[in-house]
């Protein structure tokens, strides 16, 4: 199961050179990329899997150790971008800086349980996946065992903390644009698989608590996604050379991404088939 699969030299999308064009029209240019790269078929083969067969236990601890080790870095990692991009912005535009941070800092308001500011600090999503993965029978101490976490879990992880932190900062909003599109679609795919099968995952219906995690991402990440986009529009405004820098991250996340969805997907295990007397 730790066996990272890697896209061959036949299977590496090779992208023209982005013209530099309208900040607006470049945005949308690396979106397309994002949207039909191999990564997302990956992903999207996975979904697909989860759809037609419900996973088995050893299945879900897997697939749960691996998803948190993939999440590891990113709350703290959107932090540290959004301070970055701050700090970039401050010498030109010292009263306008800190909103441009926050374009990609609202990403992290519901990773750090800030998102209803009545009420206080509420759980982080890392302290909700806990009881998600306990709610599907997976410890916290099986989420942190090495067996259950593969290889390109690692890699994820890894390279969403060099990425967020100290990467270039156009090839960091690039990574960042990727990671947000593709949790909207990833988060939609998870919950329908589980919604598929009520029976073997013991869900209520299709809004079981159990499913809460999946169910609030599937209502934020779109959200997520257009702040993405402003905040490199309007940094592709002041920096119109930066259109390849955004690309090359973006690329680097996809890579690594479909990387970690070919491996579940052709490693997790279906349920035996029963025996007929």
């Amino acid at each position: 199961m730790s066996k990272s699969v890697a896209l061959s030299s036949t299977e590496r999308q090779a992208f023209a050179p982005i013209p530099i064009e309208r900040p607006e029209t470049t945005v949308e240019i690396i979106a397309a990329r994002i949207e039909s790269h191999l990564g997302m078929f990956a992903l999207k083969r996975f979904g697909e899997q989860m759809r037609r067969q419900s996973l088995d236990p050893t299945s879900l601890r897997v697939f749960f150790a691996s998803t948190a080790e993939f999440f590891r870095e990113v709350p703290g990692g959107i932090l540290a971008l959004a301070l970055r991009l701050a700090d970039d912005w401050m010498p030109y535009d010292r009263f306008g800086a800190v909103e441009k941070g926050a374009q990609i800092l609202y990403a992290a308001v519901d990773e750090f349980g800030l998102h209803q500011l009545k009420r206080g600090v509420q759980a982080s999503h890392h302290a909700f996946f806990l009881e998600t993965a306990a709610a599907f029978g997976v410890t916290r101490a099986e989420l942190e065992a090495p067996a259950h976490v593969t290889a390109a879990a690692r890699e994820m992880a890894a390279l969403t903390a060099l990425f967020y932190r100290r990467r270039p900062l156009g090839e960091s909003l690039g990574f960042h644009l990727a990671s947000e599109l593709t949790s909207d679609v990833e988060f939609t795919l998870c919950l329908a698989g589980f919604q598929a099968h009520p029976e073997a995952y013991v869900l209520s219906g299709p809004r079981d608590p159990k499913l809460g995690f999946y169910l609030i991402h599937t209502e934020v990440e779109p959200m997520h996604g257009a702040t993405s986009r402003t905040a490199i529009r309007d940094y592709l405004g002041r920096r119109p050379d930066g259109t390849e820098e955004i690309a090359a991250g973006a690329e680097a996340f996809m890579e690594c991404y479909g990387r970690f969805f070919a491996t579940l997907a052709d490693g997790l295990h279906a349920p035996a088939p029963r025996k007929v007397a």
